[in-house]
């Protein structure tokens, strides 16, 4: 491959001096994404518009997004690094979910003993090749994870301090059970989650993926209504606007990255009540959404 800078860039890295992906492993990873993920030719199915060399594959899926996946640093990591054509950003984030998600399994099917650690490029370093990751800025996915789930919008390390929408551009941080960097994977497989985390701020723990369930899916209460949603529930108008700025106005996104400060407590959310079921009732019934307020009252404050 020639030289090139890139958008996004992951990798597996074994974290033992003597340890390496062994080249099985490698080949039925890049089978499988060659056969999963690049286009068929229309004269011969089984082979596909991809490029293989020695290290690595490399294909354009059609749909803006060009991937390269590679083994390197003497085949003690695998690394994924991805770019895509302008205006296609949200299907390079559904793709790297993807490629994440299969080379995890790869991994946990051929040689689960070796030691690893996911890593993330700083974006400002992922001009092609890229030989040895460790050795450019790179960020622990789980340090990433963590952050996001404590509502942290920086995250702090020995290199410093990164914001995290620039780690991970162009992707919603407030759906963290949604994100690319867990490949499709259960958060708690990747981060350890402990009971006791949860907000003093009620005693009825809230998830942001049962909260977005019972709003748009389970009722069906329309995403533009987030901002005033979001005033009645205590967060700061600047807040919000600056949410639509920072989501370019994209409803669905806005709502999410809403609801996530409200249950982080930003603001004046503990003078609403504090994020709880009752307190988003509340507020559902200022800006008369009244049937789905009556249906969470109904749901999970019973007494009131």
């Amino acid at each position: 491959m020639t030289s090139q800078v890139y958008q996004f860039g992951w990798c597996l890295q074994c974290t033992r001096e003597h340890d390496f992906f062994p080249p099985r492993c490698f080949h039925i990873l890049l089978l499988r994404l060659a056969y999963k993920m690049a286009l068929p030719k229309e004269d011969d199915k089984l082979n596909r518009y991809c490029t293989f060399w020695k290290n690595g594959l490399h294909w354009f899926n059609g749909h803006g997004v060009g991937s390269l996946v590679e083994i390197v640093d003497e085949s003690q990591c695998v690394l994924v690094m991805m770019s895509c054509e302008e205006g296609y950003s949200d299907n390079m984030v559904s793709l790297r979910r993807n490629v994440i998600g299969e080379v995890m399994s790869v991994y946990k099917e051929s040689c689960p003993s070796l030691e690893v650690k996911e890593l993330v490029i700083d974006p400002k370093e992922l001009a092609y090749p890229v030989n040895t990751p460790r050795e450019r800025t790179v960020y622990s996915v789980k340090a990433v994870l963590l952050a996001i789930k404590e509502g942290r919008p920086f995250l702090v390390s020995d290199k410093g301090h990164k914001e995290l929408k620039k780690i991970l551009s162009n992707e919603s941080l407030s759906d963290i059970s949604n994100l690319s960097l867990l490949g499709g994977r259960d958060i708690k497989e990747v981060i350890e989650i402990k009971e006791e985390f949860n907000t003093p701020l009620t005693t009825t723990k809230l998830d942001l993926a049962d909260v977005i369930k019972e709003l748009t899916y389970n009722q069906q209460l329309p995403r533009s209504v987030w901002h005033r949603l979001g005033l009645q529930l205590g967060l700061h108008d600047r807040r919000l606007v600056d949410i639509d700025t920072d989501y370019r106005g994209k409803t669905e996104e806005c709502f999410h990255e809403c609801m996530s400060a409200w249950l982080r407590g930003e603001d004046k959310v503990r003078e609403k009540g504090g994020p709880s079921w009752s307190s988003l009732a509340t507020a559902l019934d200022t800006i008369e959404e009244k049937s789905t307020a009556s249906y969470i009252r109904n749901k999970y404050c019973p007494s009131n």
